[in-house]
């Protein structure tokens, strides 16, 4: 410690006062008893004093944080020990707290000891620090995970969930790129948005599947966000994640238990009510029909009452997965609760229905065991049919409900239909059945043309020749009725041929006739189809004719064609082969799977007129519309419309490209003469 005489003393104070006077900081003088002897403006200023009242503090005034023997004993050590930095906190003369740098080191004047000591008010700086301390410690323990990433996705910063949720330590992740945690699982397109969205500046909020050290997957739902300097530029990103997994799983639990019964796994009443919708949708559009059965078990509360509700709910599942057994693919099987059994049959007739029927009561009554018991069960059906039964879901089931009650007092293990009406339908049907043997032989059946038209010059093109019978008791018969009565009896094969054989012969003699070439197209049922003569069954009836095979356009239904589509692109090509083409009738209402589309040989789609009937006022028939003319030109096929009748349909069709239009805006099917007539009145000459 240096020791200063009078002249040097005297300099210094002059120093000293210049240096008080001077400094920014709050420098001040104490004696060893704590008492302030010297200060600078600014340190009074900092403590809000005056000058006069400076002159009777001491530091255990303004310093809160050490006791009185606390401040005495670091005065002493200061003393003895030379320079000191310590933290404290002061308190103003107004009582507000300051944090507080203090640098003090032990100075002589006038051979007494002093302190010298610089405060500065640290309190931004502390605060900031222990919002950066409470940030950090927030950050580390939150319960979501937390990555800071560089712009190429190197992770520099995970915190400890994190670690929890992936299984990586810090140190394995940190350096590694995010893509440690692909799965393989997200879509490629999700990637290309997020990172879309983050470098142009924007958060990305999604969902993306990854998988942990160990291999497992789990679902994230995940927040990225770009981190910006203080210029404006992006320096790094800051993912948020959170494991989603089990929320997933519940959710997906929960829209199992909304949708299927727990005990049996089958839809309830929720799904069932939303297919028969469906079914409603699809039979209205296309003049359907389709059926509802109720079915309920006979006694069965004799079972649960004697053998327990253990032994039934086994009984209830071994029936589900039996009547699943016997039922199409397209069908629904429900259950309603108890012994109650709901079944919604699409495209079903009155012989399809008691088909269905006699199969679940075979199914039914082969017995059941259960360890030591062995059960026979029978049950009750009733049936509604729409629409005849009912035109929505609600009258449906209560008419099923009201004839399944209706088996029950005719003696359970049977059936019944709701009304007379199917019965008289089957007695319909068995007449028109029996009629049709002789129709073609009394000549009760015709072919009737209707044209096909090119919608961009408004050239006839084609022929579509179509069937129809007229009986000399029932008149006029819908081909909607009776050639599904042709297609279960056998006779459509016969009846089919003769239509395809009119019809080429027709074209031919249109052609020795001096009218301009054209198509004519002619509608397969499915045996016809599938019958493995027909390629060659083709090629004769064209031979025979004379007539070109590029002249003939075969129709097959979208429905048929997908009934079994690799056996429909052998007999597709071997048609193609023979230079025959093929057109898919009524596209849009069956369920056609595009890898197939694009493997069949085939130049055109044809759209159901069901969408073209009110697509000038239907925004979803416009977008189906519009949707089948794209996919056919994608695919290199024509389209063509049906069931065209006014302006409005022919000009939206023409506006989105149809390339060819029928229907009766240009004409209702004709016979041959009349016909002719029609391509004389058109120049088709």
């Amino acid at each position: 410690m240096r020791y200063f005489n009078s002249k040097e003393l005297k300099m210094t104070r002059t120093c000293l006062k210049s240096l008080l006077d001077s400094s920014t900081d709050g420098v001040h003088i104490l004696d060893l008893d704590g008492n302030l002897i010297e200060w600078s403006p600014s340190f009074i200023e900092m403590l809000g004093y005056s000058d006069q009242e400076a002159l009777l503090l001491n530091v255990k005034e303004w310093d809160v944080m050490h006791s009185p023997e606390e401040i005495n004993t670091i005065i002493n050590t200061i003393s003895t020990s030379g320079k000191m930095t310590v933290e404290t906190r002061n308190r103003r003369k107004d009582g507000v707290l300051i944090d507080v740098e203090i640098t003090t080191k032990p100075i002589i004047l006038e051979d007494t000891q002093y302190i010298y000591a610089s405060a500065r008010d640290i309190t931004k700086r502390k605060t900031m620090e222990n919002e950066l301390h409470k940030l950090s410690q927030a950050v580390e323990q939150s319960p979501v995970t937390v990555v800071i990433t560089d712009l190429e996705g190197t992770i520099e910063y995970v915190n400890t969930t994190f670690e929890q949720t992936t299984g990586y330590t810090k140190n394995e992740a940190i350096g590694n790129n995010l893509r440690l945690l692909k799965s393989g699982k997200t879509s490629r397109k999700t990637y290309v948005e997020m990172w879309a969205y983050i470098t142009h500046g924007k958060i990305w909020y999604g969902e993306l599947t990854n998988k942990r050290k160990d291999g497992t997957e789990y679902i994230e739902a995940m927040k990225i966000a770009p981190i910006f300097q203080s210029d404006g530029h992006i320096s790094h990103y800051m993912a948020i994640k959170e494991d989603i997994t089990e929320k997933k799983q519940a959710e997906e639990h929960l829209q199992y238990l909304a949708n299927f019964d727990p005990l049996t796994g089958l839809p309830n009443r929720r799904q069932l009510e939303h297919r028969t919708d469906y079914a409603l949708k699809l039979a209205k559009r296309n003049n359907g029909t389709f059926a509802v059965m109720f079915l309920d078990l006979d006694h069965f509360k004799d079972i649960n009452d004697s053998l327990g509700h253990k032994a039934g709910d086994m009984l209830l599942v071994e029936v589900a997965k039996r009547f699943v057994s016997v039922v199409r693919d397209e069908d629904t099987v429900s259950r309603l609760g108890g012994d109650e059994f709901v079944f919604l049959l699409p495209n079903s007739d009155s012989k399809g229905v008691v088909h269905v029927v006699k199969k679940l009561l075979d199914a039914l009554a082969q017995s059941f065991s259960f360890d030591q018991y062995e059960l026979t069960v029978t049950a009750s059906i009733g049936i509604a049919v729409y629409p005849s039964d009912g035109t929505d879901h609600q009258t449906l089931s209560k008419n099923a409900d009201a004839a399944m009650y209706r088996a029950k007092q005719n003696g359970r293990n049977n059936y019944c239909f709701f009304t007379q009406t199917m019965q008289d339908h089957t007695s319909r049907n068995l007449q028109l059945s029996n009629a049709l043997h002789n129709a073609l032989n009394r000549r009760q059946l015709k072919v009737v043309y209707q044209p096909q038209i090119s919608s961009l010059d408004g050239q006839i093109i084609a022929a579509e020749a179509l069937l129809r019978w007229t009986h000399p008791e029932f008149g006029e018969i819908s081909p909607a009725e009776f050639i599904p009565l042709a297609e279960e009896n056998g006779l459509i094969l016969p009846i089919g041929e003769w239509v395809l054989r009119t019809a080429v012969r027709q074209a031919k003699h249109w052609i020795q006739s001096g009218f301009k070439p054209m198509g004519i197209a002619v509608n397969l049922s499915a045996a016809q189809f599938r019958h493995p003569d027909l390629p060659q069954l083709v090629v004769k009836i064209l031979n025979e004719a004379g007539l070109p095979p590029e002249y003939l356009d075969i129709e097959l239904t979208e429905a048929v064609a997908m009934h079994n589509p690799d056996l429909a692109c052998a007999i597709m090509d071997n048609l193609h082969h023979h230079g025959i083409r093929m057109s898919i009738d009524d596209f849009g209402t069956g369920y056609s799977s595009l890898s197939y589309l694009k493997k069949f040989k085939v130049h055109k789609l044809k759209i159901d007129k069901s969408f073209v009937h009110d697509i000038h006022t239907d925004p979803e028939d416009k977008a189906i519309v519009k949707a089948i003319i794209s996919m056919a030109h994608e695919l290199g096929l024509k389209s063509i419309a049906e069931g065209v009748e006014t302006a409005e349909q022919l000009n939206f069709l023409r506006e989105h490209g149809c390339d060819e239009i029928q229907g009766y805006y240009y004409s209702k099917p004709l016979n041959a003469d009349d016909f002719e007539t029609f391509l004389r009145e058109n120049n088709i000459i």
